[in-house]
């Protein structure tokens, strides 16, 4: 059944880069599938309006988005946060559902700001 996931924004992230600001982009990936990305949004700091919709084809009903925020940068990319949505709280044909999810990250779990979704399966 078709997962439908929009980013919609990003917000109250850690500026990364000493010099300019973060150039943001979200990746997702339902229980396993391929990951897929937002464009970068180049010069965005901690704050990005993204608006861009992804489809899985994931079983209704169960399993977790995983969605994992970075800075694009030469080199190596910073993971800025991550985390992870319980999909069994969305039902088929109960339409779009608001998501904000508090990201995290390292061991110690702190908070890393947090990503606006609306999340839906068709």
């Amino acid at each position: 059944m078709p997962l439908i996931v929009n980013v919609v924004s990003v917000s109250g992230l850690k500026d990364e880069d000493t010099i300019g600001k973060n150039d943001l982009y979200v990746r997702l990936s339902a229980d396993g599938s391929t990951w897929q990305q937002t464009t970068v949004k180049n010069g965005a700091g901690k704050n990005a309006v993204f608006g861009e919709t992804f489809q899985f084809d994931v079983p209704a009903g169960a399993g977790s988005l995983h969605v994992e925020v970075y800075d694009k940068d030469p080199g190596k990319d910073d993971k800025l946060g991550s985390g992870k949505v319980d999909l069994s709280r969305f039902q088929p044909g109960a339409g779009e559902q608001d998501e904000v999810l508090t990201l995290t990250k390292h061991i110690v779990h702190r908070n890393a700001g947090q990503v606006n979704l609306r999340i839906s399966f068709v």
